[in-house]
């Protein structure tokens, strides 16, 4: 695993030797108490068979990261069909689209919204 910075957000780049699903949640788990207060991006896009149970290992760590620290915690997918998961985690296809609506949420939370 990869991590690293840019501004205000943490980047967790999934690699071919790393665990999948609760094992490579755990080590991000792992990482997160040195994170707090950034935004979060955990890209799978280089896992050529991503599955659905593999991103709602994530959904505590989202549902956290964004109600209790008031951040955004997106999950890059790749090429999965987004239509395959669930509204409540924020998702985009690569990791500039992540970054992007990570510029959103900040505009949005700095207006109040």
């Amino acid at each position: 695993m990869q991590i690293s910075q840019k501004e205000q957000t943490t980047i967790f780049l999934w690699e071919i030797n790393d665990p999948i699903g609760v094992d490579f949640r755990n080590l991000i788990k792992g990482h997160y108490k040195n994170m707090e207060n950034q935004n979060i991006v955990v890209d799978f896009s280089s896992v050529v068979k991503l599955q659905t149970n593999h991103i709602l290992e994530f959904s505590e760590l989202s549902i956290y990261n964004k109600e209790k620290v008031n951040k955004s915690f997106v999950l890059v997918v790749g090429t999965m069909n987004i239509d395959d998961l669930p509204e409540g985690i924020s998702i985009a296809p690569t990791l500039q689209e992540a970054l992007d609506l990570i510029d959103m949420e900040e505009i949005e939370r700095d207006l109040g919204y």
